[in-house]
């Protein structure tokens, strides 16, 4: 594992970013953005444009967080066997989930200790992404809910006029407009920011699992390396596998 590829997951994410903030500023600069809050009386559109801007930072934070991890088991991968009690001495680097794992499981001699140190690692790496895939559902749904909005507001335009005549189908047709865009925008950015979400996390998801796996794999070599007392002199453990 390489410096660059335990950068993977915060460079892919700043790709996306980037991506982003580029048709962001193009839906600006064509005045979408404007037409779409302008006619959103019910400012529902708005609401999932603040949900999408805190859950995509969340999802930056967690591809460096993920980042920051992999960099911490490729410097683990360069320790000897002698080097390892120091996983569990403080003063060994920053205080890590990484680090806590491997020195749990190269200290018990219990497997259930070791299955619950396997289960809170994989928690740690990806429990916080459940709140972003719930919040990328709570943003489709606000999109239909802004859909259902914009349909009564359509219905009850009409419904407010006991009698037509030539008079009030102009204000008639401007209310029906008014609630159909409502409709129409809602749906469209809440389609579009959960996709975009989705990609984003299924991006985390997909390095963090990367990562879980990889940190196992290590920790079955490793202690098969401890169990055996393969240490070579204390060569260090990438050098060993």
């Amino acid at each position: 594992m390489s410096t660059q590829y335990t950068y993977t997951a915060f460079l892919y994410w700043l790709l996306l970013a980037g991506l982003i903030v580029f048709f962001l500023f193009l839906s600006w600069d064509l005045q979408l953005f404007q037409t779409i809050f302008v006619q959103d009386i019910t400012r529902i559109s708005s609401l999932i444009f603040i949900l999408f801007i805190a859950v995509s930072v969340h999802c930056g934070y967690r591809s460096w967080f993920v980042a920051s991890q992999s960099l911490m088991l490729l410097k683990i991968k360069k320790l000897s066997l002698d080097d390892l009690k120091l996983l569990s001495d403080d003063a060994f680097e920053s205080r890590s989930v990484i680090k806590d794992f491997l020195s749990k499981v190269l200290n018990s001699h219990s497997e259930p200790d070791k299955t619950l140190a396997t289960e809170v690692l994989a928690e740690s790496l990806r429990g916080a992404h459940q709140v972003g895939w719930f919040m990328a559902g709570v943003v489709i749904k606000l999109g239909l809910l802004g859909t259902v909005v914009g349909f009564v507001l359509m219905l009850s335009s009409i419904s407010a006029f006991e009698q037509l005549d030539i008079s009030d189908i102009k204000e008639l047709m401007q209310q029906m407009t008014l609630g159909m865009g409502v409709a129409m925008n809602t749906t469209m950015v809440g389609l579009i920011a959960s996709m975009t979400l989705g990609i984003q996390l299924l991006l985390v998801d997909r390095c963090a699992d990367r990562l879980l796996l990889e940190t196992i794999d290590f920790s079955l070599s490793t202690v098969d390396l401890v169990v055996d007392n393969r240490g070579e002199g204390g060569a260090p453990l990438s050098a060993q596998k």
